[in-house]
């Protein structure tokens, strides 16, 4: 199938049986995150699975209107109303912000459609991102049709797990209407820097505590990394990707995607 965005791989170096699917952050590339020195060690330490970093498309921030510093678009999978990021409900209400997101749900669709069709089962597709690529792929893995315009899917993907690294919960209020029903079955790896000033510490953890109602939502429990629920580790960096936050994601890949599949 023709995909509707430009992206970079990691081809996997032997059989190839499971993929993720990674969204990079504000401003980046696929093509960045996929020369990233920590991305390629697990690749080569996973060799089965293939990676992909689709390209988001360019979009204007909100944010960034009238600093002459910055560009007035970048490469993003949703807007920035505000900096500091905050969040209000009142963004729900924010019908261009709602199709905005609702669009790029669309994108990573067709790249989990496509990777389906290859034949690997959703159960050994994993969708995660860094950033702004962690928060829309909290929308696009556990969300159901509502996020998709209650169209052509039934109630979301059923997939082998999500990832958010630096990412956070933005729509709060529609998110949880909008939960596909395999969300609570679904193995989350929630990692955050406690040092980062783009997405503060406090504002991660106040989103993924919020999904406490619907999802076991876990804060280091590093046994139970790879479970069903979300599991929320602090790592003492910024925006960097810690060495030991890579630790624990391999660990959860590995947990998520046994090589006998």
């Amino acid at each position: 199938m023709s995909l509707p965005l430009t992206f970079a791989t990691i081809t996997p170096k032997t059989k190839h049986t499971a993929t993720v699917i990674f969204a990079h952050g504000l401003g980046d590339s696929g093509l960045e995150f996929s020369n990233n020195k920590e991305m390629r060690t697990i690749a080569f330490q996973l060799p089965h699975i293939k990676w992909v970093f689709p390209n988001a498309p360019e979009r204007s921030i909100t944010a960034w209107k009238g600093d002459t510093r910055r560009r007035s678009s970048t490469r993003g999978w949703l807007d920035v109303l505000r900096e500091p990021l905050t969040y209000l409900s009142e963004d729900d209400d924010i019908q261009e912000y709602d199709e905005g997101i609702m669009q790029s749900v669309k994108h990573l669709d067709a790249f989990i459609q496509s990777e389906i069709d290859s034949g690997i089962s959703q159960e050994r597709i994993v969708l995660g991102g860094f950033g702004q690529g962690g928060a829309i792929s909290l929308i696009a893995g556990l969300g159901g049709s509502q996020w998709r315009g209650g169209s052509d899917m039934q109630d979301g993907w059923k997939l082998g797990g999500v990832i958010c690294l630096g990412g956070w919960l933005p729509m709060r209020d529609k998110y949880k209407k909008r939960l596909s029903m395999h969300a609570s079955t679904i193995p989350v790896f929630w990692g955050h820097g406690v040092q980062n000033e783009s997405v503060t510490w406090d504002l991660s953890w106040e989103s993924a505590n919020f999904m406490g109602d619907r999802l076991e939502v876990r804060y280091g429990q590093y046994t139970k990394v790879g479970e069903p629920g979300v599991s929320f580790m602090s790592y003492g960096v910024a925006t960097l990707l810690a060495e030991s936050e890579m630790d624990d994601l391999r660990l959860f890949l590995k947990k998520v995607f046994p090589l006998e599949g």
